[in-house]
């Protein structure tokens, strides 16, 4: 009887969603850190295209020396533009830096020169030594259709609290830490102890072939020759950020092994500690320790977010997911459901939680064909975004989608009338200016907001960047604000806010 030849399955292994910055060439790495989504994480509207001016600035500075074509940036107040974001709606505020194109695009140039770009790596990796300490906020690149931000998302949730519970078979208790005001308290000359050490930095103070000189003068070109603080609001900076942690992860774990503690694991993202122990003890003098070496940065952990232990597997999932998870989710009354998320948001304001529920509530909203209370429903979604600007983009476009349920084009103006005199009341809106025009703009293109991004929309000359340093005219034209508005794209949107513009996740 002759036997069967059966053909062995051999399955294919998936190919990989997202990469590490550190991960590719220096060629591949510039590519990513000029591409617009990298330049600026504040999410706005699609018509902002910010490559209009990026690739134009990249072609010249390729040909020509930046210094050549402008005199000393740190001696000019503006150089960078800063929109605000409220943070509760109340009296905290985030500034988010768009940096001037030509300083952001010179410096992404020199980082990226085939021997700095291996000096970055190859820090990084000393900085990656201690296995007990992970890092898990280096920036990503998507290789699917999702954003790069949504690659940077799925990466938190599996390496920090998927991991956070599965650590619990290993550990008992738990530490959270942050820094107080990370980005603003950054300390530009650690940027070059990072990088070359303390004593190679000292040493060489003037030194144009160190890498870390010219990231530590390019962020001071940006702030009037300030040394602390550095611009939030791009990948770039992003990871000039994590140069600083990552070094003070380095300078822990060395303390940590002379104190002879090696029973712990630590996961930080970004500013975001989460310190795993057997022994209270331990956790303690690793609190000490981190904020000894931090002190030494410039910077400090904040006291009213650092929590003694805690249990692991009740503290590894964020405490407005956990609410959420344990109560009522929905509801098929869609005010109901509004109402509950609203209720959600008034406990955890601009929580992460929150930008997938309204998500959620926005595809369900967009599948129902009879939508009652559409004004009720409107007057919900705006004191949500009101009081978790955070959330506003995803408000804007369950807005979008009730003003296309009402029935004149009259009471559509009298409802945005209303959205646009309500968040008046919200000092330094300039981020929801930009929603609200996005809203306004196909009923009532004439519709008049302070903020200079809407400016340039209506056609109106206003100035992001201070060009006064700038001497070459090539350059001055290449810079021009009113390119990143793509006026053929903002004549070709509909009134309702498509999910592709606000969702990370789309098309998934």
């Amino acid at each position: 009887m002759s036997k069967v030849s059966k053909k062995r399955t051999i399955k294919k292994a998936k190919p990989p969603v997202d990469r590490s910055v550190l991960a590719m060439t220096a060629n591949q790495a510039r590519a990513f850190f000029l591409k617009p989504e990298s330049y600026c994480r504040l999410d706005l509207p699609p018509y902002f295209d910010f490559g209009r001016i990026l690739r134009p600035v990249n072609a010249f500075i390729g040909e020509n020396s930046l210094s050549s074509a402008s005199s000393k940036p740190h001696e000019h107040e503006g150089v960078n533009y800063t929109i605000y974001s409220n943070k509760n709606g109340r009296y905290a505020w985030r500034p988010f830096q768009l940096v001037h194109p030509a300083i952001y695009v010179e410096l992404t140039r020199q980082m990226t020169e085939p021997v700095a770009w291996k000096h970055i790596q190859d820090r990084f990796a000393a900085f990656a030594k201690n296995l007990n300490i992970c890092c898990l906020s280096i920036p990503r690149q998507s290789l699917t259709r999702r954003k790069d931000q949504a690659a940077q998302v799925l990466n938190w949730w599996q390496g920090i609290e998927q991991a956070s519970i599965e650590l619990a078979l290993d550990y008992n208790h738990v530490y959270h830490a942050d820094i107080t005001d990370c980005y603003g308290s950054i300390y530009t000359h650690s940027i070059v102890w990072a990088l070359h050490s303390k004593a190679t930095a000292k040493a060489n103070k003037g030194e144009k072939t160190l890498i870390g000189n010219a990231i530590d003068w390019r962020m001071q070109d940006m702030q009037q020759g300030q040394t602390n603080g550095i611009p939030q609001g791009s990948v770039l900076v992003d990871l000039i950020a994590e140069m600083v942690l990552g070094y003070a992860d380095l300078e822990l774990g060395e303390r940590l092994t002379k104190l002879g503690i090696a029973e712990f694991k630590i996961l930080r993202y970004r500013d975001d500690y989460r310190i795993f122990v057997n022994n209270p003890q331990f956790g303690d003098q690793i609190l000490k320790t981190l904020t000894e070496v931090l002190l030494e940065l410039g910077l400090k952990l904040n006291a009213s977010k650092t929590t003694p232990a805690l249990s692991v597997i009740a503290n590894s999932v964020k405490a407005d997911k956990m609410k959420w998870m344990r109560g009522r989710q929905g509801d098929v009354n869609l005010q109901k459901h509004l109402l509950l998320i609203h209720c959600h948001s008034n406990d955890f304001p601009n929580a992460g939680s929150l930008l997938s529920l309204l998500d959620g509530f926005f595809r369900t909203l967009n599948s129902t064909k009879s939508v009652k209370n559409v004004v009720q429903l409107i007057s919900i979604a705006v004191d949500i975004g009101f009081h978790s600007p955070r959330c506003f983009p995803v408000c804007a476009a369950i807005i979008s989608q009730l003003l296309s349920r009402l029935e004149t084009k009259d009471k559509k103006l009298e409802a945005l009338d209303r959205v646009r005199k309500k968040l008046a009341l919200l000092p330094n809106n300039g981020h929801l200016e930009v929603w609200q025009q996005r809203l306004s703009f196909h009923f009532d293109p004439k519709v008049a907001y302070g903020e200079s991004l809407c400016k340039l929309v209506n056609g109106e000359p206003a100035e992001l960047w201070s060009n006064n340093w700038i001497t070459s005219k090539i350059l001055n034209k290449a810079l021009d604000p009113s390119k990143i508005v793509n006026r053929s794209l903002l004549k070709a949107l509909k009134p309702v806010v498509l999910r592709s513009e606000f969702s990370l996740f789309f098309p998934y």
